[in-house]
C-alpha cells in the first residue's frame, strides 16, 4: 500500500494542469500567427476579389439580358429525383449562384475595406496598401513614405497586426 496516495494524485493532478496550461499557451500563440497569416492573405487577395466581382457582374448582366451560353443538346440535367430541370430552371439557378457568389465577395471587400479605413489614418498606411494593394516591394514604398525599408516592415507588421485584431478579435492577441 502507498504510503501517502493524496501526495501522487495532487502531483499527478499539478503535472496535468501544467500540461493544459501550455498547450493553451501554445494554441493560442499557434492563433494568433494563423489570424496574422489570413490577414495578409485577405489584404492581398482584396485587389484580385474587386476584379472578380466586376467580370462576375458582368457574366451576370449577360446571363440575364441573353441567357446562358449554349451547351451541347447532349446534355441533360437531372436532380435527384430523376425530374428532368428545363433550361429556364437551370438558368435561375445558375443566376442564384452567382448572384449569391456576388454578394459573398462584396461582403469580403466591404469588411477588408472598413478595416483599412480604422488604419487610414496612421502615417505609415501606406505600408499595407503599397504591398498588398498596389504590389510594390518595401524599398519603393519606403521612396514613397520617406523612410528606410526596415521601418516600413516594422510598422506594415504592426499595422498588419491591429488589422487582425480588428478583423478576428481576441484571437489574433
Amino acid at each position: 500500500m502507498a504510503k501517502n496516495p493524496d501526495s501522487k494524485t495532487k502531483a499527478l493532478i499539478a503535472e496535468a494542469v501544467k500540461a493544459g496550461l501550455h498547450a493553451g499557451r501554445a494554441q493560442a500563440s499557434s492563433t494568433a500567427k494563423d489570424t496574422y497569416k489570413a490577414t495578409e492573405k485577405r489584404l492581398y487577395a482584396l485587389p484580385v476579389l474587386e476584379r472578380k466581382i466586376e467580370k462576375d457582374k458582368e457574366m451576370l448582366l449577360e446571363m440575364q439580358t441573353n441567357g446562358a451560353r449554349e451547351r451541347s443538346k447532349s446534355i441533360v440535367r437531372f436532380q435527384r429525383s430523376g425530374y428532368r430541370v428545363s433550361p429556364e430552371e437551370m438558368l435561375d439557378a445558375i443566376i442564384g449562384d452567382l448572384e449569391a457568389t456576388i454578394a459573398a465577395d462584396e461582403h469580403e471587400v466591404e469588411t477588408m475595406r472598413r478595416a483599412l479605413s480604422e488604419i487610414s489614418g496612421d502615417q505609415y498606411y501606406k505600408t499595407i496598401t503599397g504591398k498588398y494593394i498596389d504590389g510594390k516591394s518595401d524599398e519603393e514604398v519606403a521612396e514613397d513614405i520617406p523612410c528606410e525599408a526596415t521601418t516600413v516592415w516594422r510598422h506594415r507588421k504592426r499595422l498588419v497586426q491591429r488589422l487582425a485584431v480588428l478583423l478576428y478579435g481576441s484571437a489574433a492577441i
